[in-house]
């Protein structure tokens, strides 16, 4: 299902929208949550991500394309065989959950994407696919 132009900044709300089973979000801005767990595999074009706390999420073939993530925090998430086009990174962090796990994005691609101010990005990066050229 396509969901378009809207804002949602409410953690139990904005976690039911993103663990909702493959869905598509167009021009959608996801602000000040903490999601704790969940499955995400959507479709995100052109979203926003503003003041975002992940903990121990599952990206699993998940698309973002021209999104932005400002201020997210990722507390050992896994990006897992996941696709980020044109999309940028500020002032995130990507950190270990409180039982030590990286966050780390196994077979997941990163295309034309940018950080700025980012802890942790570097790592995520050279882990996702050593061939892979730092972008």
């Amino acid at each position: 299902m396509l969901h378009e132009s809207f804002t949602i900044c409410e953690s139990k709300v904005v976690k039911k929208a993103l663990t909702t089973s493959e869905e598509i979000f167009r021009y959608c801005t996801f602000e000040s949550a903490s999601i704790e767990g969940g499955t995400f595999d959507g479709v995100f074009l052109y979203c926003t991500f503003h003041e975002i706390e992940w903990y121990g999420g599952l990206f699993n073939l998940a698309l973002f394309i021209g999104c932005k993530f400002e201020r997210c925090t990722f507390l050992g998430t896994s990006f897992a065989d996941c696709r980020f086009v044109d999309c940028t990174f500020t002032d995130c962090h990507f950190q270990e959950d409180n039982l030590c796990a990286q966050c780390s994005a196994p077979e997941t691609k990163f295309i034309s994407c940018s950080a700025h101010n980012c802890e942790g990005w570097h790592e995520i990066l050279t882990a996702s696919s050593p061939n892979q050229p730092l972008i």
